[in-house]
């Protein structure tokens, strides 16, 4: 569970006393809470820092509250900020156009202390909650994305990067080349030494396979005892060296009372192939 202070709150108001009210009010709550007089300060302040919630005030000078909002709300980084205006201004037009300039909230001054802080805690916890579901989003989507015996990239996964880097070759022009390896004989292994020992044998080529590629390739499971090694902008040469030196490796590797052999193909990108294609062909 996230902490309040870990969550940021700027309050922009060019009446410091207004902004010794506020801070009045929500320092017990442990919010990070910072401010400024000048809106213009203030709005660069937010497109270099994150903030979770503005305060903001609408009559100031130089840049009004309402201008400010929507600056923030046209750029990328900061259109997700939730804003509340804290506003003397009471009238149906002033609270419309706060709203439709991307405020979430607003709060007419003089406000009730209790009311500020609920509705800054409704917020901020909102955002606490937008902010823990994407964690766990972003984890299922490396679990999805991930074979779980080898910590590889899966097949789902393999075929989704392939697609794109395909794109890539057609634009550019340059070199994409695939390398599939199988480790002969797998249902043998299984058979007599055991799926334990058989999958410690797939986590150990795995690994070698992994020291083995350029920072740039992308190594994935893809079935059983079969894997593939995309390389982007590596010639057919490059390819090559990199394949004889797999197969030295995995010669030279030892594995308890048995000799593991792969068998390898390799191919290059030809403009024009479909994916479905080039991985049939390799």
């Amino acid at each position: 569970m996230l902490e309040n202070s870990e969550f940021k709150i700027m309050i922009v108001d060019d009446e410091i006393f207004n902004i010794e009210v506020v801070i009045g009010f929500l320092e017990d709550e442990g919010y990070s809470l910072s401010y400024n007089t000048n809106p213009k300060i203030a709005l660069q302040r937010m497109f270099d820092e994150d903030f979770d919630l503005i305060l903001l005030d609408i009559n100031m000078p130089e840049l009004n509250g309402l201008d400010l909002c929507k600056r923030l709300k046209n750029d990328l980084k900061t259109k997700e900020t939730p804003i509340i205006f804290l506003s003397a201004f009471n009238d149906t037009k002033t609270i419309t156009n706060a709203f439709s300039s991307g405020a979430v909230d607003y709060i007419i001054k003089p406000f009730n202390g209790l009311e500020l802080i609920a509705r800054v805690n409704t917020h901020i916890e909102l955002r606490k909650y937008i902010q823990e579901l994407r964690v766990k989003q972003e984890k299922l989507a490396k679990i999805v994305a991930t074979d779980s015996l080898t910590g590889l990239a899966n097949r789902l996964r393999f075929v989704s990067i392939l697609k794109r880097e395909i794109t890539q070759v057609t634009e550019v022009n340059s070199h994409l080349s695939l390398v599939y390896i199988k480790i002969d004989n797998m249902q043998r292994i299984n058979t007599v030494y055991g799926y334990k020992n058989g999958d410690a044998i797939i986590v150990k080529i795995a690994k070698i396979l992994n020291e083995s590629k350029k920072d740039t390739s992308i190594l994935a499971r893809i079935f059983g005892a079969e894997f593939a090694l995309l390389m982007p902008n590596t010639s057919i040469e490059t390819s090559n060296r990199i394949v004889k030196n797999i197969l030295t490796t995995v010669r030279s590797t030892k594995f308890t009372n048995m000799q593991i052999t792969c068998s390898i193909g390799l191919g290059t990108y030809v403009l024009g192939e479909k994916h479905e294609a080039f991985l049939q062909r390799v």
